[in-house]
Order: C-alpha cells, then sequence, then structure tokens
C-alpha cells in the first residue's frame, strides 16, 4: 500500500537513519516511489544538500571573565582504566578460566520464555487475550508513529508542567528516541543528577558548535537544570543529544535498544567520571559513581587458589530464558556468578562496588515447541542487596551455598518419599483409599444382609480407615517438614553481614519489539517514591505493581531491557535541591516567566487547573526556538 507523503517521509527517515529532509529529496528524486527511494537511501544516495536551517538556536557560551572565580577543568584523557563497552568483566588473555564471568550463561535456553498467559480476557472484550491485546497495541501504536506528522505543534495551555511531574525529553530525530529515554533515566538517578549539579563547567571555545561533543558537559548540565526547573512539560530536543553520543555511535541509530543504551550509559559514565575525577580535592575520598572493580577468583577445597587481575566494570549484561529457575535477576546473577564443580568452585566478585549498577537485559531465543503453561516473565526486585556478590564476603557465601544446597537436597528427597507414598500408577493413593472406604460404608454394606459379610466389610472398612490416617498423617508431616525447610531457604541470606549494601530501583527502559519512537518507553521513580511512565511526549502516573509486572513486549522477544538501581538513600538526601550553575537556572527562569506571560496573554493564569496526566505538550525554551533572542 503507497503511504502519504508524510508518512513516507517518516518511515524513509526511520529506515535509513536520515532527516525528513534527505527523506524528502529522495523520494522526490524517485517520483514517490517508496521502494525505489528506499533503495537508494540504503545505497548511499542523499539527493541534494539540504537547504540552510533558517531556526535560530539558543547559545549558552558565557562571556569571557565568566571563569575568573572558578576554575575550568580541562580533560586532556579518558578516565584511568574505563570500560569502553558492556562487561563480560576480565579479559581473557590476562586470566583464562572455565569460570563464570559478568556475561552471558552457557545454560540452554528455556524453551518458553517468551510467552505470557494466553488465556484471560483482557478489557471485558470476549476472545481476546492479553496476549493479543497486547500485540494488537503495540502494533496500532507503531502505525501510528509512522503516520504521525513530521512536526506536531500542541496549543500553548497543554504545556504547562503539572507539579514535579517529570519533564519528557522527545528528540526531533527519531532514531534518538532511546537516546532520550536512557538521559532522562539518569536524571533520574539521584547519585547521577547530584554529580552532574557538582560538576565545574569546563572551558570551550565560544565559536564552537551546539552540537560538538566538546560540549558534552555544558549541554549535559543544561539539560539537567531544565529538566528540573522547567515549566514546559517537555523538551523538544535539537542538537543536544547527538552531542552526548560517542563518535563512533552517531550513525547506529538502527542498532538494538539493548546496545545503543549500553553505549550511551558507557560514554556518560566515562565522560562524568573523568570530569568527577579531575576536580575532585585528594585531600577528600571520593566514592566510585558508575564503575566498579572486579575479580576472578578460583576455589579449590573452599580455599583461594588463584586470583585473577582486578578490572573495571560497567553495565552488567545479563541473559537470561534458560532453565526455569533463572527467570529473575538475582537468580540469573547468582548462576552467572558463580559456578560449582567437584572440589573447585569459581566466582567473579566485586571488590569495590560503584554507587551506580546497570542490568542489560539479553533474551535467549526460545523453543518453538514449548507448552505455553510452563511460561513466566522475568522479574526484578524493587531493591536488593549487593552484598552476596562481593568479594569480602566469598567465605561466608560459600558457608551459605552449601547449607542452601544441603537444604535443596533434603526439600528434593522428602518431596520424592512424598509423591512415593501418596501416588501410584498416576493416581492419587488417598483419594483412591477414600473413595473404597465410601464404596464399603455406603455401598456393599447396603448389597447384604449376611452377618458374616457385614463383619468383613466393617473390619476391612476399619483396616483403610486406619491406613488412610496413617498416611495422611506422613504427608502431612513431610509436608510441614518441606514448608520448614523452604522458608528456611529463603531466609539463607537474610543476616545482617549480608544488607549492608542495599540498591534500589530507580529506571526501567522498555520496548514493545516493533519500530517507532512510541515503541519505546520508560519507567522512572522520583524524590517522593512516585513512578512515572513516559512515551514519546505523554508522561502518566503509574503504581509499583505496573512496573513489575509490565509483560508488554514479551510475545516479541522484548520488554524490559535495561534496569538503573543505585545505592540507597535517606528520604532526607533524596529530595535535596541540586544547584545548578547561575549561567543555566537564571536563563529557565527567565524562559518560564516569558512561557508563564504567554498563558496569561491566552488566558491561562498559572492558578489555572492543570492540565490532564496524558496531556500532550509542545517545545522547550532551552532547546527549541520558541523563545529566540529575536522575542527578547
Amino acid at each position: 500500500m503507497q503511504l502519504e507523503d508524510s508518512a513516507s517521509i517518516e518511515l524513509l527517515s526511520s529506515l535509513a537513519d536520515v532527516d525528513a529532509t534527505v527523506a524528502r529529496k529522495v523520494l522526490e528524486k524517485h517520483n514517490g516511489n517508496i521502494d525505489e527511494a528506499a533503495n537508494a537511501l540504503l545505497a548511499g544516495d542523499r539527493g541534494e544538500e539540504p537547504p540552510a536551517s533558517t531556526w535560530t538556536q539558543r547559545h549558552n557560551t558565557p562571556e569571557r571573565g565568566y571563569y575568573d572565580t572558578d576554575p575550568a577543568i580541562s580533560i586532556t584523557a579518558p578516565l584511568p582504566g574505563g570500560s569502553q563497552s558492556t562487561i563480560d568483566l576480565t579479559d581473557a588473555s590476562t586470566y583464562n578460566t572455565s569460570g563464570t564471568k559478568f556475561g552471558p550463561s552457557n545454560r540452554a535456553p528455556h524453551p518458553e520464555w517468551q510467552m505470557v498467559p494466553s488465556d484471560v480476557a483482557v478489557g471485558g472484550t470476549p476472545g481476546i487475550s492479553q496476549e493479543d491485546q497486547s500485540l494488537n497495541d503495540a502494533i496500532q501504536r507503531s502505525l501510528d508513529d509512522f503516520r504521525t506528522e513530521e512536526k506536531e505543534t500542541f496549543p500553548l495551555k497543554e504545556t504547562l508542567r503539572e507539579g514535579n511531574r517529570p519533564v519528557a525529553l522527545r528528540p526531533e530525530i527519531p532514531s534518538l528516541a532511546c537516546a532520550a529515554l536512557v538521559v532522562q533515566a539518569l536524571y533520574f538517578v539521584p547519585q547521577v543528577r547530584f554529580s552532574v549539579g557538582k560538576l565545574r563547567l569546563p572551558d570551550i571555545q565560544e565559536d564552537i558548535p551546539f552540537n560538538h561533543p566538546a560540549r558534552r558537559i555544558w549541554n549535559l548540565i543544561e539539560l539537567f537544570t531544565n529538566m528540573d526547573l522547567a515549566k514546559l512539560s517537555t523538551i523538544v530536543d535539537v542538537e543536544v543529544l547527538p552531542s552526548l553520543e560517542d563518535e563512533e555511535n552517531k550513525d547506529r541509530g538502527n542498532d538494538h535498544p539493548i546496545d545503543r543504551a549500553t553505549a550511551i550509559i558507557t560514554n556518560l559514565a566515562r565522560v562524568i567520571e573523568a570530569h568527577l575525577v579531575a576536580q575532585e580535592d585528594d585531600d577528600e575520598p571520593q566514592s566510585v559513581l558508575f564503575e566498579f572493580r572486579h575479580a576472578h577468583v578460583t576455589l579449590s577445597n573452599r580455599l583461594p587458589r588463584k586470583v585473577g587481575r582486578p578490572d573495571r566494570g560497567g553495565v552488567v549484561r545479563v541473559e537470561y530464558g534458560g532453565e526455569e529457575s533463572e527467570r529473575d535477576l538475582i537468580s540469573c546473577l547468582s548462576s552467572v556468578l558463580s559456578t560449582y564443580e567437584e572440589g573447585k568452585s569459581f566466582h567473579d566478585l566485586i571488590l569495590d562496588p560503584a554507587e551506580f549498577l546497570a542490568f542489560s537485559l539479553n533474551r535467549n531465543p526460545s523453543a518453538a515447541n514449548a507448552p505455553k503453561s510452563e511460561q513466566d516473565l522475568f522479574s526484578f526486585p524493587k531493591y536488593f542487596y549487593l552484598d552476596r556478590f562481593l568479594f569480602r564476603n566469598l567465605e561466608l557465601m560459600n558457608d551459605k551455598m552449601v547449607e542452601g544446597r544441603a537444604l535443596a537436597e533434603e526439600i528434593s528427597e522428602l518431596t520424592n518419599r512424598k509423591t512415593t507414598m501418596s501416588r501410584l500408577n498416576q493416581r492419587d493413593t488417598v483419594q483412591d483409599i477414600k473413595n473404597s472406604i465410601y464404596y464399603y460404608e455406603n455401598i456393599a454394606r447396603a448389597k447384604s444382609d449376611e452377618p458374616e459379610r457385614q463383619q468383613v466389610i466393617k473390619e476391612t472398612t476399619a483396616q483403610l480407615q486406619d491406613i488412610l490416617l496413617m498416611l495422611e498423617s506422613k504427608i502431612e508431616g513431610f509436608d510441614r517438614r518441606i514448608k520448614e525447610l523452604e522458608a528456611k531457604s529463603a531466609s539463607l541470606f537474610d543476616c545482617p553481614e549480608l544488607k549492608q549494601h542495599p540498591y534500589d530501583l530507580r529506571a526501567v527502559l522498555m520496548h514493545t519489539g516493533l519500530p517507532g519512537r512510541k515503541q519505546l518507553y520508560s519507567y522512572v521513580r522520583d524524590a517522593e517514591g512516585k513512578w512515572w511512565k513516559t512515551c514519546d511526549h505523554e508522561v502518566t502516573e503509574v503504581s509499583e505493581k505496573t512496573i513489575l509486572t509490565d509483560s508488554t513486549g514479551v510475545h516479541l522477544s522484548a520488554g524490559p531491557f535495561m534496569l538503573l538501581y543505585s545505592k540507597r538513600l535517606s528520604d532526607e538526601e533524596l529530595r535535596r535541591p541540586v544547584e545548578w550553575p547561575t549561567v543555566f537556572a537564571d536563563s529557565v527562569e527567565e524562559n518560564n516567566k516569558r512561557f508563564l506571560a504567554m498563558l496569561e496573554q491566552e488566558g491561562t493564569t498559572p492558578t489555572a487547573p492543570a492540565p490532564p496526566s496524558n496531556t500532550k505538550i509542545g517545545y522547550s525554551a532551552a532547546f527549541n526556538p520558541v523563545f529566540s533572542a529575536s522575542q527578547e
């Protein structure tokens, strides 16, 4: 089917990762034939040079003399030992072992990881399952996304930010949607936000382009300042997000969201950490924000035999969808980071924990013939303790693991004994005995009045009742003991020594599995503990249960693909305001005044009722020329 011009341009722009102007030129060059235009774009044809932009971008380079009282920070080298990629932690050339590492599991994939219960009706629509409804909604959003006009405008009065509702970050280029969600999610990690607020602005040339990598720190601080203080409900970005990406990743708009998000977090972590190190006081120890140190350890007969060279790690890669027990974050980490053989064990342990932890979630392919009923969702906790994976707790954890295996073996033995006693030839033994007793008491006895037969029936009934009492008593004892062992196993790591480093969930990035900017969305948690969903320009409040149970994308091998955690902070620390650089804070305050004045001119005052939670929003003063210099 031939699409309308706007939809064709949007589709071509997304497929070839080019801007709309280039897509339009190539489409016109091929007389509106979208297939020929797509082939040409993929072959490198970019048409004529697009005309120069007439938009005026606000330039925030300070006047000379700005640094008279605040020394500039000059970064001349990358962070020492900085990790450039997702961590498969140690280099095989320096440490070679069959032990585990921060990386994918070698276990066989579980056949049903991507299924969700499909026999549950949704929304009162007969015959529509949860799985089908989720898929239909995602496809419809994807189609709507491609039909969206190239530029969207909204009534001015609908752009007012409501209370502390998060500001949505909407890139003008659709391929930057993932980058926008990552940056917004990082803002809601309090340690990252506080650290960015402490950065001193580096010295840069006044005429440097706004999207140049050298402006990266300037742009990031300005962006965070607007996300904190702006009255607008959305920032529509033009040039800031490209400056925050590494040069080699800018042309990778079609990468999987996992790879794109990992690259962005890794790059920003390296840049922020480098500036923090450059400006820190040697007399004041600084905690590690992003990069933790870890090492491989080999034990023989529970004694250390080999300790690998310490290395640095960043984003932790987690693969799941294998064995049934590995459908949650902690189980996956435990099975990947520690493996056991006869008389030996291999461990990948953290030496120095960081303030921030990111986990990229990678699904294993599923088997085609998997029974649907056995499928379960991958789960992740709203908080966890990192102590189980620290080097200092290796001996304690080994003792706990030995105890845990002993408990598991006893539970398995009791379960088998219970099954042997309660099942025979795939039948319920207890129920069969009850049926026999019922037969003798109510049927056989009524069929005969002979005294001798009545006596036999009475004795047989009594024997069956004794057997049933004994059998039920033993099964009840098995159940009671199994429950006690399971409770002990569940609380095995519930000890003060393993509860020193709590980490709380701060953000979750999601993907429906379909193309389009509206198929990527995020959940972020604010300082008050409220959870918010951001999808394109829409921000809505959601429950904690929604975040932990969202099954969107599972049927398309998608779903949650990045989890952001950080060390637990007190409520007072979470609510601590950030003092942003005056050059940005004053600019945002001035833009807020102009924006509110424009609302008053339209008859909307700041005291008017706030727009509904699903309000569509407009352009930002900071990153779109609504408030250009010409309006001053």
